[in-house]
């Protein structure tokens, strides 16, 4: 039973709810509230981060390994363009109608040759024009002037001497030399052969013969493989005078001179023994020493006045243009006594025997070789 707190509250509901339109809106059911809800973006949630194992030492290594070639890659091809800029730049250019094209360099003859002072010949010790051209006759050095095995020492094929250096120095055990590396018997006998290149220029005024840089670089080659023949009477300078008045030029009043400067009037025969005291043994190594000296002197030639574009390689490695040897014959740097074919063999008696294909490249001939 519902009880009310007064009365008078019970009494006024009663009348209230005696009306037909309370009783009406009592019938409907009353509209539930709701409250307002304020609208909230949802961000995403964000994936778990991944756990990244922790890289090994040799890992880190070969991935800086690799960004350090990636960058020295890219330096080197920054490097190499202006070289490839130059080179492009001279293809694309016209030729020019009825330019005469050189195949091989040539050996400039004039008077005014950079080498042709005696203090250039010898400069640079070891690196000097004529330890270079000298060094190539020997067998001791590369037409480029790079050291080849017999460099660091060989025994002589004709007396059994250990040589020694550029030249062939077999005095260092003399106490008045005493040297035992290569660049002390080179400094050695640059000095030597000094002293004897101006006894061959005193001859030549006397001769009245201004030789030129070929005449004497065969001079002091001379001088350095027999003293005697080059320095002495009826020598180097009397047979080239007398090679000229013949009528010989050149390479050919070279090779007469070189020849005959091994003849002795004394004793009416050649004086050779190293060479078998035989004309065509001498003539053919005297042959080969005249064309080794070209050679030398076409690959100073290069390096002196620039290599042209067409004779060009590019070295990634030194990222300068690479000396390129003219006269490339495969055998010519072979590990065999290359430098030695054509002498005597004191020992046999008989001339040294060379397996065909193994001869040096200048023996060939020098169809393509520098004139003078």
């Amino acid at each position: 039973m519902h009880r009310c707190p007064t009365n008078r509250a019970c009494r006024f509901e009663s009348l209230v709810l005696r009306k037909p339109s309370a009783q009406a809106a009592l019938a409907k059911p009353l509209p539930r509230y709701r409250a307002p809800v304020a609208k909230t973006l949802r961000s995403p949630i964000p994936p778990p981060a991944l756990q990244r194992g922790r890289r090994s030492r040799e890992a880190a290594e070969l991935v800086l390994l690799i960004h350090a070639g990636w960058v020295g890659m890219a330096l080197l091809l920054v490097a190499c363009l202006p070289a490839w800029k130059a080179d492009f730049d001279k293809r694309m250019q016209p030729a020019v109608k009825g330019a005469p094209t050189l195949k091989q360099p040539v050996v400039e003859a004039s008077r005014n040759h950079p080498f042709q002072t005696r203090q250039t010949l010898f400069a640079g010790g070891s690196d000097s024009l004529v330890a270079r051209t000298v060094g190539h006759a020997e067998g001791t050095r590369t037409p480029d002037g790079r050291k080849t095995r017999a460099y660091y020492g060989h025994k002589d094929p004709g007396n059994g001497a250990w040589n020694l250096g550029s030249f062939s120095f077999q005095h260092c055990r003399e106490a008045r030399y005493n040297c035992s590396t290569p660049e002390a018997a080179d400094d050695r006998q640059l000095q030597r052969l000094q002293s004897q290149h101006a006894v061959l220029l005193r001859r030549a005024a006397v001769a009245k013969l201004q030789m030129t840089l070929a005449e004497q670089l065969n001079g002091i080659d001379l001088a350095n493989q027999a003293p005697l023949a080059a320095l002495s009477d009826q020598g180097y300078i009397d047979r080239l005078s007398q090679a000229k008045q013949k009528g010989f030029n050149g390479q050919d009043a070279i090779l007469e001179a070189r020849v005959w400067s091994y003849w002795s009037p004394q004793k009416k025969r050649w004086d050779a023994p190293g060479l078998g005291n035989i004309e065509t043994s001498i003539r053919h190594d005297q042959e080969r020493r005249l064309l080794a000296i070209a050679r030398a002197m076409a690959m100073v030639q290069q390096q002196v006045a620039g290599l042209q574009d067409s004779q060009r390689a590019l070295n990634l490695l030194k990222l300068q243009p690479e000396i390129v040897n003219p006269y490339a014959f495969s055998h010519q740097r072979s590990d065999y006594l290359w430098w030695d074919a054509g002498y005597w063999d004191a020992k046999l008696q008989q001339q040294r025997q060379v397996p065909p294909g193994y001869d040096p490249a200048y023996d060939r001939g020098f169809a393509n070789g520098s004139t003078f």
